[in-house]
């Protein structure tokens, strides 16, 4: 994902170094899409390790043997 997005950036300045304004807006609209499916991937991931660690510990409390017998 950060090479696709290099890309686009690359092809932003080139669009600029060349004058063709198409391809500038083309590059904008693809690098700002890379971006935020960056910042989504990196919130799933966030999401996941939290969600992992809640049912780490609603596992670990319920293969816990009980004292009460």
């Amino acid at each position: 994902m950060i090479v696709s997005t290099g890309i686009g950036l690359l092809a932003l300045v080139i669009g600029l170094v060349v004058g063709w304004p198409v391809l500038v807006l083309l590059s904008i609209i693809f690098t700002i899409v890379q971006l935020v499916m960056l910042a989504a991937k990196t919130a799933v991931e966030r999401n996941d390790a939290k969600v992992a660690d809640r049912l780490a510990a609603k596992q670990a409390r319920h293969r816990r043997p009980d004292d009460t017998a």
